[in-house]
């Protein structure tokens, strides 16, 4: 009996193991897939659910299903083998947050400020905890645009943080500038931390410690019992037009480094016990807002207006390739096998090769290959800026729609019963097959 006992736990972890199930992966936030063999060469398109509704959170698998939430306020469970849909829960605002599912249960934040947890087998609500509200990050004067005592609000500012569960506790950042700790069983407030600036980032798992930014443009480090800070490193901040400034990404924690990039143009490597820099790369202007992928040599992560996919020495910030996305990639980054999954902005997808960062498989959407509205400029691959933009500043509102129109990647890939799942703007859930 002792045997089968122990068989049974093993059998337990193997799966568990197997899971995506929180933003990016787990608890760190490394974004990568372990126990995969390399040789994958392609990817092959299996299958696909349309929620019919903007997507800007990424999904996570666990448990034989899927969950996505979507602007439109549904939380969508998925089955993972048939791609049919489960069960679907609506929540009073948007859900822009990453689900994260532990121990039989679903979590998320919705744009109405309500962290909510549900039965991850059938969707029925167990609780709910309200924030002191959630918003769009805005700011005067931003882009340009005149100062009439009418802040500006950010159409970059796509997501709201995702929850992390550890050790029984939730924890989560809000728009209220808080990083809360509840009960994960109750819902119940434990500890909650003031940062200076609204909580978009999603905590990550540093030690005893959680990790986390703010628009405050700082990086926070907060004991996860207490709620005490443990250090602060603060990140550029320029405030002439609000561009350059802000943690709108999350972080991800390898070992003794804390790894996250910041819109005043850096990517930082900080330490993990006391947050000290250990390097830092300059990607030149370019906002940092995706989380990297960490492996055993580098770490990857995206660039906006540069259009880059770096691969970057994890000890000691060297670039070590580029790839051109071309465009705003915004999406985090994926490692899986030998290769390294990258989405962008404008619907495409791109598997490198992790060593050298050539291209060995790219797809495109659709919408993208149609480009009916000519927001890629087809001889370069680039967006034709002078078509979206014209008009001015205001006019960029506009644009961004029709980008998200392409079909684009603002979600992050996941991986799970080896499958590469990926949500578009538009609404499309997409499953892939490797091919080898």
């Amino acid at each position: 009996m002792r045997l089968i006992a122990l068989l049974f736990v093993f059998l337990s972890a193997a799966a568990h193991a197997a899971d995506w199930p929180m933003f990016t992966g787990g608890p760190a936030h490394a974004g990568r897939v372990a126990g995969v063999a390399g040789g994958i060469r392609a990817f092959r398109l299996a299958g696909r659910f349309d929620v019919h509704a903007a997507i800007h959170a990424s999904p996570v698998a666990a448990q034989g299903r899927v969950f996505v939430g979507a602007e439109n306020g549904n939380l969508y469970a998925l089955d993972a083998a048939s791609h049919a849909l489960l069960w679907l829960y609506h929540a009073r605002g948007g859900i822009a947050s990453t689900p994260a599912v532990a121990d039989g249960t679903v979590y998320f934040l919705d744009r109405a400020g309500s962290v909510q947890a549900l039965g991850a087998a059938d969707g029925v609500p167990v609780w709910s905890f309200r924030t002191q509200g959630e918003a769009v990050f805005a700011a005067h004067g931003m882009f340009g645009l005149p100062r009439d005592g009418h802040p500006v609000l950010d159409p970059w500012d796509f997501y709201l943080s995702s929850p992390l569960v550890h050790d029984g506790m939730v924890y989560v950042g809000s728009s209220d500038g808080c990083v809360y700790a509840l009960d994960a069983k109750d819902g119940k407030l434990a500890w909650a931390w003031h940062t200076g600036g609204m909580v978009h980032s999603s905590p990550a798992l540093a030690g005893g410690n959680i990790v986390v930014g703010s628009w405050d443009g700082a990086v926070y480090a907060l004991d996860a019992r207490t709620g005490e800070l443990r250090w602060r490193h603060q990140t550029g901040v320029e405030q002439k037009v609000s561009i350059n400034l802000g943690i709108q990404a999350s972080p991800a924690v390898d070992g003794d480094t804390v790894y996250v990039g910041s819109r005043d143009g850096f990517f930082y490597a900080l330490d993990a016990a006391s947050g000290r820099s250990k390097w830092r790369y300059d990607a030149k202007g370019s906002w940092i807002v995706g989380t990297p992928a960490v492996d055993g040599d580098n770490v990857y992560v995206g660039t906006s207006d540069t259009g880059l996919l770096l691969a970057l020495d994890k000890r000691s910030g060297r670039e070590r390739y580029r790839f051109e996305t071309k465009v705003w990639t915004f999406a985090s980054p994926l490692r899986v096998g030998d290769v390294v999954v990258a989405a962008s902005m404008k619907g495409e997808l791109h598997a490198l090769d992790a060593a050298t960062g050539r291209a060995r498989w790219s797809w495109r959407s659709p919408a993208l290959l149609a480009n009916e509205a000519g927001v890629v400029d087809p001889a370069t691959g680039k967006f034709d800026n002078d078509r979206m933009f014209k008009g001015g500043a205001y006019a960029l509102y506009a644009g961004l729609e029709h980008v998200k129109r392409l079909g684009a990647f603002i979600a992050s890939p996941a991986w799970y019963d080896g499958r590469l799942i990926v949500a578009g703007a538009t609404g499309e859930v997409l499953f892939f097959e490797p091919l080898r």
